[in-house]
C-alpha cells in the first residue's frame, strides 16, 4: 500500500467511525433547543478567536446583515457576548460565553462518554497503536495549521534559504 492508498483508507475509516460513534450523540442533539444556523455560528465563534460579524458572515457564506439576527438570538440566550474590539473601537468582537462553551462541550461529551466502555473491547496493542496514531494526527493538524497560517502571513516555510 502506498501513502495515497493509506490516506484514503484512513479517511474511509474516519467516516465509518464518525457514523458509528454519532449514534451515541443522537439523544443530546434531539434535546438541543438551538437552531442549526445558531449552533454553526456558536461553533465558529467558540473555535475562532477574534471573530467579528464580517468573519462570521464569510464563514457561514452569508451577508453581515444575515448574521446580525443570529448573533442577537445567541446573545439573548446567553451563549455569545459582544465586546468592543480593543484594536478598532468601531469593531465588535464575538465571544462564546461559558454557557455557550458548556453547550458545545455537552454535545461532545454525549459522544465521548461512551468511549471508555467501547475502548475496553480493544487489546493493549490496539490501544497503544490508536494512541500513537491519534497523537500523530494531532501533530499533523498543528503542522498543517502552522503552514496555512505562515502562508497567509507571507512566510513561506517551504523555502530553503541556505
Amino acid at each position: 500500500m502506498n501513502k495515497a492508498d493509506a490516506i484514503n483508507a484512513i479517511i474511509d475509516l474516519q467516516k465509518h467511525a464518525a457514523k458509528v460513534l454519532g449514534n451515541y450523540a443522537i439523544e443530546s442533539w434531539r434535546k438541543l433547543d438551538v437552531p442549526l444556523a445558531q449552533l454553526k455560528s456558536l461553533f465558529i465563534i467558540a473555535n475562532k478567536p477574534d471573530t467579528n460579524f464580517k468573519m462570521l458572515a464569510q464563514d457561514l457564506g452569508v451577508t453581515s446583515g444575515n448574521v446580525t439576527g443570529i448573533v442577537d438570538r445567541l446573545v439573548e440566550q446567553g451563549l455569545v457576548s459582544r465586546n468592543l474590539d480593543l484594536r478598532d473601537r468601531r469593531g465588535i468582537h464575538l465571544e462564546a460565553t461559558e454557557k455557550g462553551l458548556d453547550l458545545l462541550a455537552n454535545l461532545m461529551d454525549a459522544q465521548t462518554k461512551h468511549m471508555s466502555p467501547i475502548l475496553t473491547h480493544m487489546s493493549l496493542e490496539e490501544l497503544t497503536s490508536l494512541s500513537r496514531g491519534l497523537s500523530g494526527l494531532i501533530r499533523a493538524v498543528k503542522d498543517h495549521q502552522k503552514e496555512a497560517s505562515d502562508e497567509v502571513n507571507g512566510h513561506d516555510t517551504n523555502v530553503f534559504d541556505g
